[in-house]
């Protein structure tokens, strides 16, 4: 099955955009700027787009008989932009600034706001008690707006809306709660107007939208007309707002949540007050207890201490080049063909009319691989390109190099691919239920956990308090500000050269060996710098592809993703269903904790089985629990990839636990900063599992700090304005470094004095805005005893620096702290060896000290040598090095090697 190519028609009348809305699947569009809202929510795309923008007497605002008539097709600017809109419909004035951003109104239009049915100006339209002026192949009419929409959508076309001025002293309020972001709906949108005679109500309109399609609130309104503003009964009137809400449940934010916003917005926003709950017994009031010593970070308390990043200003001025900007005379352009269908059967992949296209270098399908079509961090279950089926919308099925942009994304659009459609299996739960599509051949079930410790069944029976819920955290994208991108070339030694965003580019060199069939050793990979990645960039992204390209064209290929593109086919974190069931003794001390996790794979394995490892590590968080029996399972699913993210499993496991345990306080009436207390972990003792901790936690410290902090005694409940429900509450989120036990988990790095004198400490690490490069200079520069100054970081360079395993799971800071602790001692020892030769010195009696070497315990502190004289002294290859190695499996070992 190929999917037709969209087609866009520009009819000249009204008369003509109607007739070629009844020949078939068409959807009319004028600014466009909604048609992402439905396709976001599922509905099917059209194959025809009849574009109305060019038909005349849709535009303008006039003034009529019962108010303003307004073209379908005026923007949102231009009502905002007009004065007699902003002076007799202040209502409507401030729904339009609410909406979207400038750009946005400057395209879309009132009549797409309206038709869409789920536009952010519904509800202030229909407090106003707009009419609709329909062309239909029955006829003209004018209906109400709520009319219409409880109605059936019908053929027909919008030619204006028409809006009769507010009365001068009417009350009334307009509230969006929720941006709307990435094309969705807001979380809710309210518009309430109130006309009174003598302060007696006399016309009540209020709209809402949870969500979804707006509607008037009819039983609400009449709990207001006819009552004196005196006699409201407010908490009434809230809950009816409540009950009668439309509001839609779904992944993003519960019904219950966008009801209670909706009716707190519209009692607040037309002058009303709702008493404020009690507190309950496990909510502090005040706070408590004395704050530990701080250290205040900045530049006038710390002094000398206080440093600049060495990347800083390059970035700041935006001068720095990432590897996504790197361009050059005859460089390709690269661009990926995407599945575009979540779970299907390749029946054909025909590239012939694309590689005809002139302009196109190359196109590559997985017939070009010539080593092993798959990859993946612990499991190699994901196609560098697709070849007997498809798992989820973004998955890899050819590539092509043309001379431009434009050309590719044409010769993307030649390439026809013909699908056997699949059934979607889009519920980790379902996925694993008998009967399931499967996924992969092996089944859904990518791996599963079980870990015991003591005798939970008995601990349960003899429990004062007992919780039990299950929590659902979603998947998430992380939203780096350099989307996957970067370029490749052979050089002139036949070595392929990948500079990409990554995070441990000796892995990606190793994999892309497998895919191309070459020796790891002509492959060079470089990494850094990256703009951002925070695990999303630790798996292979667009270097398959590119490195695919380089090789058959034998040029310089540069590919880089759109935002649109990155949200389809890059990693995102793994989804988890929590069921959790926790135990404490009558004065609140933690008895036993059950677990079971159900873990979205998405379509494939990456790193979810260390995040889902690392989750059940975590699943007592930082407390002491005598009883524990945990379980995990990871499902394959058609949800996209997922795989690392910052907090790799530890966040999901943290909300979980943190919930049971005010729901524990809350069950045992102790309030919520002592049930802590009485289970925190003490430091240097081993987790659950039995695993070494290290003793550097601070627990009991921070727990301090939150009870004292006077926020407690700030008020609570609704705000002044009811825009907002401000509460307190707090949380301790407790997380390990490393990937576990299944990746591997290599580290190490190596100090040398480079010629020019400069002392160059190389990591295999990667700087992608977490502040490598500072942590690099600190580290060595303390190590040593010499300035910051001398040291140059050299990072993210498979060509120029030694395996330091990934830069993700919070392991990098320690990579660099151990290194440099490691291999100080025997370099420091190489360097005064060499200096004391060079100086007929003792090195025994000279030291390092920033800019050079010194004499030691010397008063005057004199440089008796520079590190750039050193340098020049020494022979090439007499220049001190030292290495380290090790890695985080089983017992680490670190080992220093002279190199």
């Amino acid at each position: 099955m190929t999917g037709p190519d969209l087609q866009v028609l520009r009819p000249a009348s009204v008369a003509e955009a109607l007739s070629l809305a009844g020949e078939g699947a068409s959807q009319l569009v004028a600014g466009g700027t909604a048609l992402q809202l439905g396709w976001a929510k599922g509905l099917p795309k059209p194959g025809c787009l009849i574009d109305i923008g060019r038909i005349a007497g849709l535009k303008g605002i006039q003034p009529a008989a019962d108010g303003f008539r307004i073209g379908a097709l005026t923007t949102l600017g231009a009502l905002e932009r007009d004065r007699a809109i902003g002076e007799n419909l202040p209502l409507l004035a401030a729904a339009v600034r609410a909406t979207a951003g400038p750009a946005v109104r400057n395209l879309g239009t009132l009549g797409g706001n309206v038709a869409g049915r789920m536009g952010c100006l519904l509800p202030a339209l229909l407090a106003t008690d707009a009419k609709l002026e329909i062309v239909s192949p029955a006829g003209h009419a004018v209906v109400s707006l709520a009319q219409w929409l409880a109605a059936a959508p019908s053929a027909g076309l919008i030619k204006a809306v028409i809006v009769r001025p507010q009365p001068t002293a009417a009350r009334w309020t307009h509230r969006k709660v929720g941006l709307r972001a990435a094309f969705t709906p807001s979380v809710a949108g309210v518009a309430g107007l109130v006309e009174t005679a003598h302060d007696r109500i006399i016309v009540a309109r209020l709209a809402a939208s949870g969500g979804g399609q707006a509607a008037r609130l009819d039983r609400a309104e009449a709990l207001l007309v006819g009552r004196h503003l005196r006699e409201i009964d407010w908490a009434e009137l809230h809950a009816a707002i409540l009950e009668e809400t439309p509001a839609i449940d779904d992944a993003w934010r519960s019904d219950r949540y966008r009801r209670s916003v909706v009716a707190n917005a519209l009692v607040f926003g037309l002058g009303g007050k709702l008493s404020q709950g009690a507190h309950s017994p496990r909510r502090r009031t005040v706070p408590s207890g004395n704050p530990p010593a701080e250290i205040l970070v900045s530049r006038s308390e710390i002094g000398a201490s206080w440093h600049q990043r060495p990347d800083g200003a390059p970035k700041i001025a935006g001068r720095l080049e990432y590897l996504t900007d790197h361009r050059e005379p005859g460089m390709l352009v690269g661009r990926i063909r995407r599945a575009g269908v979540p779970h299907a059967k390749i029946v054909s992949i025909d590239t012939s009319a694309a590689e005809a296209l002139p302009g196109v270098a190359a196109v590559v399908t997985h017939r070009d691989i010539a080593g092993s079509n798959a990859f993946g961090i612990v499991v190699q279950d994901q196609p560098a390109l697709c070849f007997d089926k498809v798992r989820y919308i973004g998955d890899a099925v050819a590539a092509v190099a043309a001379v431009d942009t434009k050309t590719a994304e044409r010769a993307l659009a030649l390439i026809r691919v013909e699908y056997e459609p699949l059934p979607i299996v889009s519920d980790p739960q379902q996925a694993l239920a008998a009967g399931a599509e499967p996924v992969h051949v092996s089944g859904n079930l990518q791996c599963s956990f079980e870990f015991t410790r003591g005798d939970a069944a008995t601990a349960f029976a003899k429990a004062a308090h007992i919780v039990e819920a299950v929590y659902e955290t979603p998947s998430q994208m992380h939203g780096f500000m350099e989307t996957e991108g970067g370029y490749a070339f052979v050089g002139t030694d036949g070595t392929l050269n990948v500079f990409a965003g990554g995070q441990h580019g000796r892995r990606d060199s190793m994999q892309l060996s497998r895919i191309l069939g070459m020796p790891q050793e002509q492959i060079r990979v470089v990494t850094s710098p990256t703009g951002g990645a925070f695990g999303g960039k630790d798996e292979l992204t667009v270097q398959p592809a590119l490195a695919l390209l380089a090789l058959k064209t034998g040029r310089a290929v540069r590919l880089h993703l759109d935002r649109a593109e990155s949200v389809i086919a890059g990693t995102k974190r793994n989804a988890m269903c929590i069921h959790m069931r926790t135990a404490c003794d009558a004065e609140g001390r933690l008895l036993a904790q059950q677990v079971d996790v159900i873990a979205d794979a998405g379509a494939y394995a990456s790193l979810g089985p260390g995040v889902l490892e690392t989750a059940l590590e975590h699943a007592c968080g930082p407390y002491v629990v005598p009883n524990v029996l945990s379980s995990g399972r990871l499902a394959y699913t058609n949800n996209g990839v997922c795989g690392a993210f910052r907090g790799f499993g530890a966040n999901q496991m943290a909300f979980a636990v943190e919930c049971q345990l005010d729901r524990l306080a809350e069950a045992a009436g102790i309030d919520i900063i002592e049930i802590r207390r009485r289970n925190l972990r003490e430091p240097s003792t081993r987790g659950h599992l039995g695993q070494q901790v290290a003793p550097s936690e601070r627990l009991a410290e921070m727990l301090q700090a939150a009870a004292a902090d006077p926020i407690w005694a700030k008020p609570r409940g609704p705000s002044f304005d009811g825009y907002e429900t401000i509460g307190v509450g707090m949380a301790m989120n407790y997380q390990g470094n490393g990937l576990g036990t299944l990746p591997p988990d290599p580290a190490g790095g190596a100090l040398r004095l480079a010629p020019d004198g400069v002392i160059e400490a190389l990591y295999g690490l990667d700087e992608m805005g977490q502040g490598l490069l500072t942590s690099v200079k600190a580290a060595v520069a303390g190590a040593l005893g010499c300035g910051r100054d001398d040291v140059r970081p050299v990072t993210g360079d498979t060509a120029a620096t030694p395996e330091s395993g990934s830069s993700t799971a919070s392991r990098g800071t320690h990579v660099v702290w151990r290194v440099a602790a490691v291999a100080a001692p025997s370099f420091t020892r190489d360097l005064l060896a060499a200096a004391g030769q060079v100086l007929c010195r003792e090195a025994g009696k000279l030291a390092l000290a920033p800019g050079g070497i010194v004499e030691r315990h010397s008063n005057s502190g004199s440089l008796l040598m520079s590190f750039a004289e050193l340098a020049e002294a020494l022979p090439p290859d007499r220049l001190p090095v030292a290495a380290v190695r090790s890695s985080f499996r089983n017992r680490t070992i670190w080992k220093a090697m002279h190199a």
